[in-house]
């Protein structure tokens, strides 16, 4: 959504990346005037939020991020293979919004989190009166602790 009187901005970052888009008015009477739609290829996400971002579009406006099914254009097709030609010179790239909700998404909630543990905590504690050294290790297998370990490594990367 474009927030008010940063319509021209937008529609000015997005002729200079070479996206096709559609600017239709938003009448909701909220703080946006306008929503923009657009096409992107998954490694142009980034360095078009980022330009958006210099153009006015702060972090807080509201923007979604969907896996399009087919495009039918000739500027996507030169912006994929603008994209394509730095993802082989630079690596894959993913959007710092797309990696945030990926993490969110993999986290479980508190309540499987603390029945995991539990349930690995017995299954430790018969290991060791069992003198099993096999179920002690595979206790630690299904132990929920991994996902706080990613969750660390993930937050480490955006930030």
């Amino acid at each position: 959504m474009i927030p008010a009187g940063k319509r021209a901005a937008v529609v000015r970052a997005l002729d200079d990346e070479g996206v096709d888009y559609v600017v239709t008015d938003e009448t909701s009477g909220r703080e946006y005037t306008a929503v923009a739609t657009f096409p992107l290829p998954t490694a142009a996400v980034e360095p078009v939020l980022e330009r958006l971002r210099e153009a006015g579009i702060d972090e807080r406006t509201y923007t979604v991020i969907v896996a399009a099914e087919t495009v039918i254009s000739r500027r996507f097709e030169a912006l994929e293979e603008e994209y394509a030609e730095e993802s082989e010179h630079g690596g894959d790239r993913i959007s710092r919004e797309e990696l945030q909700t990926k993490a969110d998404d993999l986290a479980s909630g508190l309540g499987t989190y603390v029945l995991m543990t539990v349930i690995s905590a017995v299954i430790a504690t018969a290991g060791l009166l069992l003198d099993s050294p096999a179920t002690v290790v595979g206790s630690m297998v299904i132990a929920p602790l991994i996902g706080p370990a990613m969750s660390a490594a993930i937050g480490t990367v955006v930030d």
